[in-house]
């Protein structure tokens, strides 16, 4: 960060409050993340560069360093506003479905519509695939990762009861109805056949809940 030049003594009324820094650096920070985000998600992670970002972002590449002063540390920053945004997701279905006995279902089918077959999660997406092989990045991604995982199961687990007999198996229903729509987003997404994709939502839906009426 660079020192401000004295000019008299108007410096210090010049400069503005610390709370109100602190809320113009978070808005810059979000709209970087946002611009980063649509980059990954129309680019990929190897097609896009900081230049681009910089470019939707409509910020100086010197703002963008001063936040964010390597790729790793935007493409980190990029994947926490991204899982934030979903585990709020979650937490507003939870309210509107608090009181539906068919929860799960919807909550699968919507979470397929709002969260899966969107911009954002092809943007995340692009940053677990480059992870895998960028341990460094790894590194900074997977406790994040871990920390939306456990937060959707706590937002989920007071509503989705009648299909789990403990904490065990929701986190296995739920891991497994994510992998498959991420399998069903990267496979049968490349071959558009949105009719089939839906088909193994409900069937996967119809599984589950059949199971949770034998217990």
């Amino acid at each position: 960060m660079s020192k401000s030049r004295q000019v008299g003594s108007t410096v210090a009324a010049a400069a503005p409050p610390p709370g109100r820094q602190q809320e113009k650096s978070a808005a810059m920070r979000l709209r970087i993340c946002k611009a980063a985000a649509k980059r990954l998600a129309a680019n990929g992670y190897h097609g896009t560069s900081i230049k681009q970002v910089v470019e939707s972002a409509g910020v100086s590449l010197g703002a963008l360093q001063h936040h964010f002063p390597s790729k790793d540390d935007l493409v980190e920053a990029t994947a926490e506003y991204l899982l934030e945004r979903s585990i709020r997701w979650f937490q507003r279905i939870k309210t509107e479905l608090e009181k539906d006995r068919s929860a799960f279902a919807e909550v699968m089918r919507r979470s397929w519509e709002e969260q899966f077959i969107t911009p954002d999660y092809g943007a995340l997406l692009e940053i677990l695939v480059a992870s895998r092989s960028d341990a460094s990045l790894r590194k900074r991604i997977a406790p994040k990762l871990e920390n939306w995982k456990d937060g959707i199961e706590a937002e989920l687990r007071d509503l989705l009861t009648p299909i789990a007999k403990d904490a065990q198996e929701l986190s296995a229903i739920l891991t497994i109805g994510r992998c498959m729509m991420t399998g069903l987003l990267v496979h049968d997404g490349l071959l558009g056949d949105e009719k089939h994709m839906r088909n193994v939502i409900d069937a996967w839906v119809g599984l589950v809940a059949g199971s949770a009426r034998k217990q």
